[in-house]
């Protein structure tokens, strides 16, 4: 007896950005990817907050991929509109800006991941499968500008150094290194050790901070305030 297999349901989203133009070229892509098995419906544009915030309570999409600078003032009041809002949908930022500034109250604001648009097309998969599964997004060159400035308004907070994941005097030197954007052979010279070893220190890392990447960790250590730079 032959069992069907029904289709994974597919990935709504919505788009949220004042370029029309910009808006057809990545819905168009959109439509026409897979990510995870999963295809891709973009069910809904628009190009101000009141008009996505309706199309957000209409249609409750998956995903809402949103540029935080509608015009010079509406990007980020929108993000804490949707934090205030308590929307279900995951949100990814897809944004020109670069400035520290952006990232970081984007984050706060509550966006699970951020990503530029003069990226990759793979990068942007890469990201939506990333929220998708309830996790950060970040690149790493991202990452490590996000925890500097983190840690700026953070300075007169107690160190919770190596708390509550008791990480090793080691782990945490290796920590530090990964959070200055080090590759493993950076990371083994300024630690003169192997390559290897740093591996497995990483490995450690990952496990205790239950991350399974390296950008995961990078963020793991803003929120825990785990590195004093």
């Amino acid at each position: 007896m032959l069992t069907t297999v029904a289709p994974a349901k597919s990935l709504s989203m919505l788009l949220v950005d004042n370029d029309r133009q910009f808006r057809a070229g990545i819905r168009n892509f959109l439509n026409f990817s897979q990510i995870r098995d999963r295809t891709v419906k973009v069910i809904g544009e628009a190009h101000y907050p009141a008009l996505a915030l309706s199309l957000i309570k209409q249609d409750s999409p998956d995903l809402i991929l949103v540029d935080i600078k509608l015009t010079e003032e509406d990007g980020l009041p929108f993000l804490e509109q949707l934090r205030d809002s308590n929307v279900s949908s995951r949100i990814l930022v897809l944004s020109d800006c670069q400035e520290d500034y952006w990232i970081y109250y984007a984050m706060q604001l509550g966006a699970n991941g951020y990503v530029f648009k003069s990226q990759g097309s793979q990068q942007l998969l890469d990201a939506i499968a990333t929220v998708m599964q309830n996790q950060i997004y970040l690149p790493p060159e991202v990452a490590t500008g996000f925890f500097r400035k983190f840690q700026k308004t953070q300075a007169s907070l107690p160190s919770q150094l190596g708390q509550p994941c008791n990480l090793s005097n080691r782990e945490n030197d290796v920590l530090y290194w990964l959070v200055q954007g080090a590759s493993n052979n950076e990371i083994a010279k300024q630690l003169y050790i192997s390559v290897a070893t740093v591996k497995v220190h990483l490995t450690n890392i990952f496990l205790k901070l239950q991350v399974t990447s390296r950008t995961q960790a990078i963020v793991a250590a803003i929120k825990m305030n785990l590195i004093q730079c």
